[in-house]
């Protein structure tokens, strides 16, 4: 029996390492920090509007879709893999560099959407994970 606990307890605590703050910790971090870096520079191009294989940044559904050639825009846990870094980061064989403006975002953006999908890509179901249109402050 103490070896299921000592294997339970492990695997317990490996998962809290990688979901520092808990859900609601990574609730408020898409909040405050996610949401309106994508609502503010995506979400008005990238809603849905446009036909596929067009990427919707307007629910997490739509957003972690697989693409027919295997590639997804985010990959949770794999900012590298992730189309989306690829594209704001106007690096690598992404074809279209995003957005599509003359400004560009930030380094520090950047950075926090790297951060965001290494650590899981944290999306909330529901209200809280729909996306919508924001101007820029």
């Amino acid at each position: 029996m103490k070896p299921l606990l000592a294997l339970l307890s492990a695997a317990l605590l490996s998962s809290c390492a990688l979901t520092p703050g808990g859900s609601s910790g990574q609730a408020r971090y898409f909040a405050r920090e996610v949401k309106p870096v994508l609502q503010q520079n995506c979400v008005v191009c990238h809603n849905g509007a446009l036909p596929p294989p067009a990427i919707n940044l307007r629910h997490r559904d739509a957003a972690f879709l697989r693409l027919p050639n295997g590639k997804a825009y985010i990959v949770p846990g794999k900012p590298d893999e992730s189309l989306l870094i690829s594209a704001v980061s106007r690096m690598g064989t992404h074809p279209k560099m995003m957005p599509r403006t003359e400004v560009s975002l930030t380094d520090d953006q950047i950075g926090m959407l790297r951060e965001w999908i290494e650590d899981g890509a944290y999306w909330p179901e529901g209200r809280a994970g729909v996306l919508k249109p924001q101007p820029m402050d």
